[in-house]
């Protein structure tokens, strides 16, 4: 083995003679890679966010997300869904704290490039469940595709998204409300729907694995306007659930 003041003569040996080459040195290439990796790295993960790029301008993203790459770089070799911690990244990121939005813009967008990877699965037919007894349908569980998120938010992303689809030359001021959306890719295209508060309860217990019954009991707030039926009819017409349980039964 050789001995380690060796082993540090021999690397020093080893940086001189691409230090005192001719042409770039060592540690300017080292640079020039690292600048190339970051500015790579920045492509990838800027490509989820066309939202947040529209609003905050190329050069304030990139600068964020440099900073980002830094102390977050890749574990793997696919990259499919590398920057997917953006949004606690930017969070906290100082020059953002007068963006409060952006924390939920980006997990919006990000929840969006999931959905649009997420494996491919089908929409329960509504029909199956014509087979179960009625009693049983209190203990009924539904799963949700894998395509499905919920965001809650204090800000209208709604309205960002509908800004950020327009040409963006009219004024934009945001409305003083919040809003809950539910994303899903039930083909090849993934949608963002608005839900109303019950709604968003519903379905956020059911993803949890909690049966209908569970669910209902777990709503709070207004009930007034709310059906069971007709929540569950529109969300077999979405394609929001990919199949049911009943007891340790899976379909």
């Amino acid at each position: 083995m050789m001995d380690p003041a060796e082993l540090d003569k021999s690397n020093e040996s080893f940086r001189k003679v691409f230090a005192s080459g001719p042409g770039v040195g060592l540690e300017n290439r080292l640079k020039v890679y690292r600048n190339n990796v970051i500015r790579s790295l920045t492509d990838v993960a800027i490509s989820a966010l066309p939202m947040t790029r529209k609003l905050t301008g190329d050069r304030f993203l990139k600068q964020a997300l440099r900073a980002y790459i830094i102390q977050n770089l890749p574990d793997k070799a696919d990259l499919t869904l590398y920057g997917n911690g953006f949004p606690a990244f930017i969070k906290t990121y100082q020059p953002a704290k007068n963006l409060p939005y952006l924390y939920d813009l980006t997990r919006l967008e990000w929840a969006w490039e999931t959905a649009y990877y997420a494996a491919d699965d089908t929409a329960l037919n509504p029909a199956v469940l014509a087979d179960v007894p009625e009693a049983h349908l209190p203990g009924l569980c539904l799963s949700c595709r894998t395509s499905f998120a919920l965001i809650q938010s204090d800000f209208p992303l709604d309205q960002i998204v509908d800004f950020c689809r327009t040409d963006g030359q009219k004024p934009f001021t945001l409305s003083e409300r919040g809003v809950k959306l539910m994303v899903l890719r039930p083909d090849l295209k993934v949608e963002m729907h608005r839900l109303t508060d019950t709604e968003y309860q519903l379905l956020h217990a059911l993803h949890r694995g909690k049966t209908i019954q569970q669910a209902v009991d777990d709503i709070t707030g207004d009930m007034t306007n709310f059906d069971l039926t007709t929540a569950l009819q529109k969300h077999f017409r979405q394609g929001t659930f990919s199949k049911f349980k009943i007891q340790n039964q899976e379909h």
